[in-house]
């Protein structure tokens, strides 16, 4: 969709994240250490999750930049399958890449260059997979079952929350620009849509013609 307005500021951000997924996934087959990058990442969204939700997703994320940024230039968008947005799905992901990490740790012997060279190869991994699904569907659909952000929907369920007002005439517009197509408008009744659909991103408030939705 064209001509989606969005906040300067997220946007701004996402351009100077983006480029650590090449660098610490090319430059960590050279130099390991590259992988505390990613460790410093996710740290920061563990902290940021209990005052802000999902807001990391929507506009720290490097990977979700990346994705939003570069893959979406040449990915075909197509609809998402309702799958991914499955819990079953989801937590198939956590169990599968947890497991994966937590063995590679171990594996590692805590020796600090095997353990960042982990850390690479997750985001190999994640990244691999997020690539393969957002060039056929949305950029960012891996976001919807990616395991940090099922662990953030579920530490802060009631927190930041997008709120939706008697205003909303579920026009759908909400849906056509999130990154992860979430529909808001369908959650008019409950008034706010569920942490784990939300990545606060702030497109839908800014493009609602109503100014039904805020955060």
């Amino acid at each position: 969709m064209k001509n989606i307005k969005e906040k300067k500021s997220r946007r701004i951000i996402q351009y100077l994240m983006a480029p650590l997924v090449p660098l610490v996934i090319i430059g960590g087959a050279y130099q390991p250490y590259l992988g505390y990058l990613a460790l410093a990442m996710m740290i920061t969204m563990m902290v940021m999750v209990f005052f802000w939700g999902r807001l990391y997703c929507g506009w720290i994320c490097a990977m979700g930049a990346f994705h939003e940024r570069v893959l979406a230039k040449i990915s075909l968008k197509r609809e998402m399958p309702e799958l991914f947005k499955n819990t079953w799905f989801r937590w198939l992901f956590f169990v599968l890449l947890m497991g994966l990490m937590t063995s590679r740790l171990i594996a590692s012997g805590g020796d600090p260059a095997k353990v960042g060279a982990v850390f690479v190869m997750m985001w190999t991994v994640s990244t691999t997979i997020a690539v393969a699904f957002g060039l056929y569907f949305k950029p960012r659909s891996w976001c919807n079952f990616c395991p940090m952000a099922s662990m953030q929907g579920v530490l802060a369920p009631n927190t930041y929350l997008l709120k939706v007002s008697d205003d909303c005439k579920q026009c759908g517009l909400c849906r056509k620009v999130c990154p992860i197509q979430t529909y808001p408008g369908a959650y008019k009744e409950q008034g706010t849509v569920p942490s784990l659909e939300c990545m606060r991103c702030e497109n839908c408030v800014v493009n609602c013609p109503k100014k039904a939705l805020s955060l």
